[in-house]
């Protein structure tokens, strides 16, 4: 607020606006009985001289007159009352006020129920039900996130899918979206209710008892809601997953609960008129929480009718309700929250006819803040009906995760008063600077002040590229020097349940074949399977064409000159060769490959040049010797290959499908609830069961044994392992992952759900990590002299689900996208794992993350003083204290203790093979058709107040509460306000939300540079009490931090308040001062402060800090020089008025515009 207007508001009397205001609030005293009767007695001495002339006061005529005069007292002040009413400004009634909003399409907001998400923090099931180590968990309850029990996991979801639908289990959910950036999906209990799907508790919140309900959780695009209440329906409730593990408190299950009563009643209209109106009379009918089925001859709710939001401008009548949309209503509001119906007028929408049933909700009508404190150990016994068609009961444990603050009560006459009319004038749109200052206010009552600033503005070409900093909408091309590369063995499990067939069928096709297609699992495929060796045969390529990234030719013996049959004609290791098989080829002696496919005389020492190459054999015709008479070769690759190319290793074709026959022995060993495993035959491609009696189960892979069939369970070469207790199966998956970090230089926001598309190629655009050409190869100086590329497979996540953004998963680069790695040796080129292999090790240490959670970071082993010893420590003496020695052959690190000559037992590393300090870069693509427009370039920063902040920082400041309160978080005023915005802002602005806070003066609540005392000499020709002074000085001060008086950023000048206290408690006092209590302040320090723009000022003076004094002195203001103790001012201005503050001269001087010499700025 500019200091002007609150001059005007609190200092001038003549200000005409204050006196325009004083009229429309004066009584109309013409019109009372005094001067009605004088002015009938004139009128008849004027006109009746001769006639009348009985004045005496107990004549009958003058009782008349008196008579007169009082009806004519009471007429008017009727007549006065009702023309009140009939002006917004000036009614007091709220039946009229909400009349008149109306008429200026103005909705009044209702109170707002306290409404949000509860966590279930346990679960129990009076179901018998048998978790994987064959323990019972009827009526044994499990906890989310249990630390203290291993199998926490998969007995919470066993016991949750108990109470699911058949075909709505979890991972099969009814819709999913992302909902506030976090993947949500939506499920539903299978009940059997007869009743609406409403459960209630109650809780005490401040002090008092508050009924709540928990309800049916749904989403639209957006945002999360209630389910509309329908007889019949089961609960429905959400599932969340932010990434950052299941200690998060976004991730999990989640009930939606509302503060407040259901309730419902039904009505008939037998014969309907336009703009039908139907009244609720209950009182506190909440803002949001109506919905109005029709019922049938049956009494059973049918169709459930559209409401029309209660926005500026749109009615029941005209408004942006789908065409084809007929069952409408809107929701009025009246006195006391009541609501009253009002359908449309049989041409817009249809006349409402027969018999309907409303359901409404009533709340509290108060602003409620409820805290996690609050909100814990919520319990809900749900019966389902389970599988086997009985009737069970799950108890949901619940628990609110974060404070909740959106309960209002519903909107004041006084507000409504003001913002109506600033609603009229926005239009229910923001445009302007002042529709944004303005149209919030009246989009919900829990805001009380806001200030917006257009931090950018527009006006840049469309035809230039904006850069999306966070990579989701533009391509990020980055570069590091600290990477590290490792691989990471894993072990990762699933369960199945069964009951026929079907059902495991189902599981082939839904779990295990999309398991065998994962990148993880042919990672595992690739590294842990021995490539099939060609160097005896001599075999060399015959190139006969080529074309862009392909060539034909065939293979030959070198010595013989022979042409060598391939794939089924042949008995060889060349059988291996059929379309999805790689082959390596390896320069002849004395040249290199080049990029363009020739081969180059000389070292492959330079850029671009290669010893070796991969390829992939895409078809084979016939023998792979005859050729077809086409002109092309009887062996076509995917990558040009020259001629005299020596072919050195195969690695077979890796198969994703099981064949049928196969599926039938799963399907059988599975009925028989046999353990069994799956392991890949290269011998035949295909893949193939291990019986119980041949599984290695606890033995490292290894395929010295495949196939091995003595009944000795001596065959661990297994992919997929599948264990069950008698009910159900446990299915455990080997395989492999390339993770990538960096320590420090880049982060990666990879999203693997948002698949960006070429339109022109219809493939996938990949993001990719480049191990950089002038990185030296393992183990030499040497450089490359090609980038090591690999494809980004996914984000990294930790054991607990969190997303670590400075790690990726990567896999083997496919650059056609095939399926077929274009180099399966890339990690062991850049590595070298085998050679010399305890130089290979990069280590990562413990630390904690987010959410009192714990991942594994890079750390450098030099700084860590981590040594590598192949089986033991060996000598202390070695050492330095402190150090840590990792064990290669028992995967152990040891701390060293020079002092005791003792080692101990270090559990916080981790040790991967792998590479450091790799120079690199990052990828990330996007659609070619997406841009940023920069037409959205209007930041509006909305510095937003909230009426719970501040009634919880007011009570606080005046000692009710012991804590300071917090500030709501940007988070939660988006969640709060940005549904009722979003609509009404420009399409090219952003909003970005702020909590404001309160900056304290002079009290003992304030910072210290910021504490005073007041000190007041009273007038001594007035008898006045000090206790009465001190009272009042600091009323007058209240009112002066009146908040209407003070807007965010604003400055406080005290010649303002010294005037306005002046003012106030005139003619009892003459002089009134601020003092600092600072030691190294000085009388003027505090006659000007400013605030930021996310502050407002607030007063936090008491009574203790007011101070009655005889005489201003020097001693007394901490001033130097001679102290004046009054001034003289010939003008009547209102600089005039001010100068009635005492100023100490050479220190401070007081003017009307704010400013004091000597004072410093906060």
């Amino acid at each position: 607020m500019a200091s002007t207007d609150r001059q005007n508001r609190l200092l001038l009397a003549e200000d005409w606006t204050r006196i325009y205001q004083s009229y429309k609030n004066a009584e109309f005293k013409s019109y009372d009985f005094d001067t009605i009767r004088r002015t009938m007695i004139q009128y008849i001495r004027s006109n009746y001289p001769e006639d009348f002339n009985d004045y005496i006061e107990s004549s009958e005529y003058l009782a008349l007159i008196d008579l007169i005069a009082f009806l004519g007292q009471n007429v008017s002040f009727r007549i006065d009352l009702n023309a009140r009413e009939n002006f917004i400004d000036l009614a007091n009634r709220r039946d009229s006020v909400l009349r008149l909003a109306r008429l200026i399409s103005y909705n009044v907001t209702r109170n707002q129920a306290g409404n949000g998400l509860l966590k279930v923090t346990s679960i129990a099931t009076t179901e018998n039900i048998i978790d994987s180590n064959n323990l019972n968990l009827a009526n044994q309850t499990v906890s989310w996130n249990d630390s203290g029990n291993a199998n926490w996991y998969e007995q919470f979801i066993k016991v949750l899918n108990a109470g699911l639908g058949e075909n709505e289990k979890f991972g099969k959910p009814i819709k999913s979206n992302t909902i506030d950036s976090i993947p949500t999906a939506q499920y539903r209990f299978n009940t059997a209710t007869i009743d609406t799907p409403v459960y209630a508790f109650s809780k005490s919140v401040n002090g008092q008892s508050l009924d709540f309900e928990i309800v049916s959780t749904t989403f639209n695009d957006d945002s999360l809601q209630e389910q509309a209440p329908q007889v019949g329906n089961p609960l429905s409730f959400i599932q969340r997953d932010d990434g950052k593990g299941n200690s998060s408190p976004n991730t999990g299950f989640f009930c939606h609960f509302r503060q407040g009563v259901l309730d419902r009643g039904d009505f008939t209209i037998t014969n309907p008129s336009n703009n039908e109106s139907v009244s609720i009379d209950a009182k506190d009918i909440n803002n949001t929480d109506v919905w109005l089925y029709s019922l049938n001859e049956q009494g059973t709710e049918t169709t459930l009718w559209t409401k029309v939001e209660s926005i500026v401008g749109n009615n029941v009548i005209f408004n942006s309700t789908v065409k084809s949309i007929k069952d409408i209503y809107t929701v009025l509001s009246k006195a006391e929250d009541r609501i009253q119906l009002k359908f449309a007028d049989g041409v817009f929408g249809n006349l409402p006819q027969g018999k309907f049933r409303v359901y409404y909700r009533t709340s509290a009508n108060q602003n409620i803040r409820m805290t996690p404190d609050d909100m814990q150990n919520i319990a809900v016994d749900i019966d389902y009906v389970s599988e086997n068609n009985q009737t069970e009961t799950i108890t949901l444990t619940l628990g609110l995760q974060y404070t909740v603050d959106n309960a209002t009560s519903s909107e004041s006459t006084s507000n409504i008063k003001i913002n109506a009319p600033a609603t009229y004038y926005t239009q229910g749109r923001m445009v302007t600077a002042e529709d944004y200052n303005v149209a919030p206010l009246g989009t919900n009552q829990e805001i009380i002040k806001v200030k917006a600033i257009n931090r950018t503005a527009s006006g840049i070409s469309r035809y230039f590229d904006l850069i999306d900093a966070t990579g989701k909408y533009s391509n990020t091309n980055l570069f590091g020097n600290d990477g590290v590369i490792y691989k990471q063995e894993n072990e990762t499990v699933d369960n199945f349940d069964f009951t026929t067939q079907t059902d495991i069928e189902a599981v082939i096709i839904n779990k295990i074949e999309p398991m065998l297609a994962d990148k993880n699992v042919r990672n595992y495929y690739i590294e842990k399977f021995p490539k099939i060796l060609l160097t005896d045969l001599n075999a060399t390529w015959v190139q006969t064409s080529k074309d862009t990234n392909s060539s034909t030719g065939k293979l030959k013996d070198s010595v013989s000159a022979v042409d060598y049959q391939v794939g089924t004609f042949t008995a060889s290791q060349l059988k291996y060769i059929e379309a999805g098989a790689m082959i390596k080829f390896e320069a002849p002696a004395g040249k290199h490959f080049m990029a363009d496919g020739t081969l180059m005389s000389g070292a492959a020492d330079h850029i671009g040049s290669k010893t070796y190459i991969w390829t992939a054999v895409v078809s084979v015709y016939n023998d792979g010797a005859t050729d077809p008479g086409t002109g092309l070769g009887p062996i076509q690759f995917n990558d040009v290959v020259p001629s005299d190319a020596i072919a050195t290793q195969i690695l077979p074709k890796f198969s994703k499908q099981i064949a049928n026959d196969i599926k039938t022995l799963i399907i059988d060993q599975t009925f028989a609830y046999n353990n069994f495993g799956l392991r890949y035959d290269v011998a035949t491609r295909s893949w193939q069961v291990i019986d119980e009696n041949n599984l290695n189960v606890y033995g490292d892979f290894s395929t010295g044994k495949t196939g091995d069939v003595t009944n000795q369970q001596l065959d661990s070469s297994w992919i997929l392992r599948f264990t069950n207790n008698g009910a159900t199966y446990t299915m455990t998956t080997r395989s492999l992952r390339y993770v990538f970090e960096s320590k420090r230089e880049v982060r990666f926001f990879y999203d693997s759900v948002d698949r960006n598309f070429n339109i022109v190629t219809g493939k996938t655009l990949q993001d990719r990590i480049s191990v950089l050409s002038f990185n030296t190869k393992p183990d030499t100086t040497t450089a490359f002299t090609n980038d090591v590329d690999f494809s980004v497979a996914t984000e990294f996540r930790t054991a607990q689900g969190y997303i670590d953004s400075s790690k990726l998963e990567l896999t083997h680069f496919d650059s056609d996208q095939d399926g077929i790695v274009d180099n399966p040796d890339a990690f062991n080129d850049v590595v070298a794992p085998t050679v010399n292999v305890t130089s290979k090790y990069v280590f990562q240490k413990l630390i904690d993350g987010q959410n009192g959670t714990q991942r594994y970071a890079y750390v450098d082993a030099t700084e860590e003083m981590i040594y590598v010893r192949q089986s033991s420590v060996g000598a202390i003496g070695d050492y330095v204290d402190g150090s840590i020695v990792y064990i290669v052959d028992t995967n152990s690190f040891k701390k060293v203790n020079t002092t005791t000559n003792t080692t101990s037992e270090e559990t916080n590393y981790i040790a991967h093979l792998g590479r450091d300090k790799v120079k690199f870069q990052y990828v990330h693509t996007v659609d070619g058709n997406t841009r940023l427009d920069p037409s959205v370039t209007n930041i509006i920063d909305m510095y937003v107040l909230t009426r719970t902040y501040d009634i919880d920082f007011r009570q606080w400041l005046a000692g009710s509460t012991a804590s300071q309160p917090l500030l709501p978080s940007s988070d939660s005023l988006y969640n709060n306000f940005n549904a009722a915005l979003a609509p009404m802002k420009s399409i090219s602005d952003t909003l970005i939300y702020h909590p404001v806070k309160y900056k304290v003066l002079f009290g003992e609540n304030a910072s210290a540079d910021l504490q005073a005392t007041f000190k007041i000499v009273k007038n001594s020709d007035e008898v006045t009490n000090d206790a009465d002074i001190k009272s009042r000085v600091i009323s007058a001060i209240n009112e002066f931090f009146a908040l209407e008086n003070w807007d965010f950023g604003d400055s406080f000048y005290f010649t303002e308040l010294s005037a306005f206290v002046t003012l106030e408690l005139a003619p009892d006092i003459s002089n009134f001062i601020i003092v600092p209590k600072a030691g190294n302040q000085s009388f003027g320090s505090l006659f000007e402060i400013s605030s930021e723009s996310d502050e407002i000022f607030i007063s936090g003076a008491k009574v203790s800090d007011i101070e009655i004094i005889d005489a201003v002195t020097a001693a007394q203001i901490k001033a130097t020089g001679t102290v004046t103790t009054s001034s003289t001012s010939t003008s009547s201005s209102l600089s005039g008025t001010l100068a009635s503050s005492s100023s100490a001269t050479g220190s401070s001087s007081s003017s009307s515009g704010g400013s004091s010499g000597g004072g410093s700025g906060y």
